[in-house]
């Protein structure tokens, strides 16, 4: 099987992506590399269990879409619905 190249200048959140579904020991172009991420900056995080966050990582990739952007369309129509039905 082929391996897929590894995307330059990823998100967190597409890095982790794509790490979640490829090895590292497929790699041999893979160097060590320094960053920071401050979690603090502007996100809400919420415990997802982990057999449905590989579903809905699963559906992502399908949709060819992060897993962000598809929990926040899924919970934008579901507030808006919510907001209709009052």
């Amino acid at each position: 099987m082929a391996k897929d190249k590894i995307p330059e200048n990823m998100t967190l959140d597409e890095a982790s992506e794509f790490w979640d579904e490829h090895s590292f020991l497929d790699y041999e172009d893979v160097r060590k590399v320094h960053f920071s991420v401050d979690l603090r900056k502007n996100r809400n995080y919420i415990d997802i269990k982990d057999d449905l966050a590989k579903q809905i990582r699963a559906i992502a990739l399908q949709k060819g879409i992060s897993s962000r952007v598809l929990i926040n369309q899924w919970l934008k129509e579901k507030v808006e619905s919510e907001q209709h039905s009052e």
